[in-house]
C-alpha cells in the first residue's frame, strides 16, 4: 500500500494558448528556465471503473479502476487499482491506494490484500457482481522532475470521460503534481511555477468522481431536467446563510483551521460551478465564500501571526474586485423581471434604455474566468492550503485564549448583534443625512453580524434549526433590503448625469426606495425583539 499525495488542477480552454501541444510546450519551457532536472514521457491511458449494480464499492469509499498504458512503441500494460477514502483540503488529495499488475482490463479482486474488505465480504461473490459503470480515456504527458531532495511527477491529462451508450462525454483537461519521495514541500514550489503561466483552478472532483456522476446522469436521463434546473437558477434564489458546521469540543486553533477548510473547500466548488455555467447569481456565490473566509481571520485574529493575517488583505482585494456583482445581479433582475402591473414594466424597460443597462457596463464573463483562474487567485488558495497544513501539523497555537470554543463564539455572537442593534436602535433621520444613507452605515455591521452567525450558528442548534432561521430572517429581509437600495441608489446617481433632466423616472427611483425604507423599517423592529438563542 503506498498513500498517495497530490495536488490536482482544472485547466482553462479559452483560446489558442491554451491547446494540448501549447499546455505541454509550456510545462516543459517553464522547467526548463527554472533549471529543473526532468524526464518527459507520453502514453495512452485508457481506464475502466468497476462497481456492483448497487454501487456497493462507492458506499463504502473503495474506488476499483483497471488501467492500462501504453507508451509509445511498447506493448500495452495493466494494472488494478483500489482507492480507499482519504481527505481532499483545497485541491490536495491524500488517499491510500493497492495497485496489482494483471493480464487484460478485467479486475481480479481476489488479488488484493484481504485486509483492505469489511470482514465477512464474500470475495468471489463480490466477483460476479461487479460491473463496468464508465471509463475515463486520455493522454498522459508526464514530467518526472526533480527538485532538491525531492521527486515530483507533473502529469498533463488530456481526454474524456464516457458511459457505455451515453453521448454525453465530458472533457478531461487537467494537471495533476505528484509527490514520488522527499518532502512534500516540493509540490508547492511546483505548482507556483506552473501558476505563473499557466490558467488553473483547483481541482475538488478525482476522474471517478466526475465518472460516477456521469454514470448517475446517464441512468436517470435527467441531462435536460438538469440543464432546465440551471436557467432557473439565474432567477429564483432562496434567502439563507451559508453555515459552517463546527464541533463542539474542539479547541480554538482547530476550529478556526476547521472552519477554513470547509469555506475554502466551498468556495472551489463555487468556483467550478460558475465555470461550468457562468451566471452572476454562482459568482455571488463565490463573493460570499471569499467574505465568509475572511471573516474568520478577523474572529480568531488574536490566535493568528502576521504572515497569517496577509492572507486577509489578499481576501480582501478579491472581495473588493467582485463586488460589482451584487449591482449587476439587480440590473439583470430588471431585464428579467415581469411585473404583474404593466406601469412598472413599463418603467423598467425605460430605465435600461436610458441608462443603457443591457450593455456591457460590468467585467465581461471572459475577464472573470480569467480572474478566478489568475496567478493571484491560485497563489491565496495554495496559502490557505499551506497555512492550514502548517496548522494541522502543529497541533496547537502559541496565542491559544483562556475562553472555551463556546465562550469564545458566544462573545463574538452578542458583540456583533449588540453593536447592529444600537446602531439600528439609533436609526433617526438627522438634519444632515438621509435614512438611506444611515442604513447604508449600518450595512457593515449587518454582514459582520450574520458572518459570526454563520460561523458560529451550529455550536448552539442545528444547522437547520427553526429558532435559528427565525432569528436569521428578519435580519437577512434587512440585507436583501439594503443591496436594493444601494442599486436603486446608483441608478440614481446615473440620472443625475444623463443630457436631460428624466424626472419621471427619477421620482419613480424615489418612490420605490421609500417603499423599501418602509419595509426596512418593519424588518428592524422585528428584528430587535428576537432573543438571542446562544444565551
Amino acid at each position: 500500500m503506498v498513500t498517495e499525495i497530490e495536488l490536482k488542477y482544472s485547466l482553462l480552454e479559452s483560446n489558442e494558448l491554451t491547446t494540448a501541444k501549447q499546455i505541454k510546450t509550456t510545462i516543459g519551457q517553464l522547467l526548463s528556465e527554472h533549471e529543473l532536472t526532468f524526464v518527459h514521457q507520453e502514453k495512452q491511458l485508457s481506464n475502466h471503473y468497476y462497481d456492483t449494480a448497487d454501487l456497493a464499492l462507492r458506499k463504502s469509499r473503495i474506488a476499483l479502476r483497471t488501467r492500462g498504458t501504453q507508451c509509445l512503441g511498447e506493448a500495452e500494460r495493466f494494472e488494478q487499482t483500489i482507492k480507499t477514502s482519504g481527505t481532499i483540503i483545497a485541491g490536495l488529495h491524500q488517499r491510500p491506494e493497492y495497485n496489482v499488475d494483471i493480464d487484460d482490463d478485467k479486475p481480479i479482486i481476489a488479488l488484493f490484500p484481504h485486509s483492505i474488505w469489511q470482514p465477512n465480504t464474500d470475495i468471489s461473490q463480490l466477483q460476479q457482481q461487479i460491473i463496468e459503470l464508465f471509463s475515463t480515456n486520455f493522454t498522459r504527458h508526464t514530467w518526472l522532475v526533480s527538485l532538491a531532495d525531492a521527486q515530483v511527477e507533473i502529469a498533463f491529462d488530456c481526454g474524456e470521460v464516457a458511459c457505455q451508450g451515453y453521448t454525453n462525454k465530458p472533457r478531461i483537461y487537467e494537471i495533476e503534481l505528484e509527490l514520488v519521495s522527499g518532502d512534500a514541500q516540493a509540490l508547492f514550489v511546483l505548482t507556483k511555477i506552473l501558476f505563473s503561466q499557466l490558467a488553473l483552478r483547483p481541482g475538488q472532483l478525482t476522474k471517478a468522481a466526475r465518472g460516477y456522476a456521469l454514470y448517475r446522469e446517464s441512468q436517470e436521463l435527467s441531462a435536460d431536467i438538469e440543464k432546465n434546473a440551471t436557467n432557473d437558477y439565474a432567477i429564483v434564489e432562496q434567502i439563507a446563510l451559508s453555515m459552517i458546521t463546527i464541533p463542539k469540543d474542539l479547541r480554538l486553533d482547530a476550529a478556526f483551521t476547521h472552519g477554513i477548510e470547509s469555506s475554502l473547500t466551498q468556495l472551489q466548488r463555487c468556483v467550478d460551478s460558475y465555470v461550468e455555467a457562468p451566471l452572476l447569481i454562482k459568482l455571488n456565490k463565490v463573493s460570499e465564500f471569499l467574505v465568509l473566509l475572511r471573516q474568520g481571520f478577523w474572529l480568531f485574529s488574536e490566535l493568528l501571526s502576521e504572515d497569517e493575517i496577509m492572507l486577509r488583505n489578499e481576501l480582501s482585494y478579491f472581495i473588493r474586485t467582485i463586488h460589482w456583482v451584487d449591482n449587476a445581479r439587480y440590473i439583470e433582475s430588471l431585464n428579467v423581471k415581469q411585473s404583474s402591473y404593466q406601469k412598472e414594466t413599463l418603467v423598467n424597460e425605460e430605465l435600461i434604455t436610458k441608462l443603457q443597462l443591457d450593455q456591457n457596463r460590468y467585467p465581461r464573463e471572459a475577464q472573470v474566468l480569467a480572474l478566478l483562474h489568475s496567478e493571484r487567485f491560485n497563489n491565496l488558495q495554495l496559502d490557505l492550503l499551506s497555512l492550514l497544513l502548517k496548522r494541522s501539523s502543529a497541533n496547537s497555537s502559541n496565542n491559544q485564549s483562556d475562553l472555551s470554543l463556546i465562550e469564545f463564539a458566544a462573545k463574538h455572537l452578542t458583540n456583533s448583534t449588540e453593536a447592529l442593534s444600537n446602531e439600528l436602535t439609533q436609526l433617526q433621520k438627522p438634519q444632515d443625512a438621509s435614512t438611506i444613507e444611515l442604513y447604508l452605515t449600518a450595512h457593515s455591521l449587518l454582514i459582520r453580524a450574520l458572518l459570526t452567525t454563520s460561523w458560529f450558528s451550529c455550536l448552539f442548534a442545528e444547522t437547520d434549526s427553526d429558532t435559528v432561521k427565525r432569528f436569521n430572517m428578519p435580519w437577512l429581509d434587512i440585507k436583501q433590503g439594503i443591496s436594493e437600495l444601494q442599486s436603486l441608489n446608483l441608478l440614481q446617481q446615473q440620472l443625475v448625469h444623463l443630457p436631460n433632466e428624466e424626472k419621471k423616472l427619477t421620482q419613480w427611483l424615489v418612490n420605490k426606495s421609500e417603499n423599501l425604507i418602509t419595509a426596512l423599517d418593519q424588518s428592524k423592529a422585528k428584528a430587535l425583539t428576537m432573543k438571542p438563542y446562544w444565551l
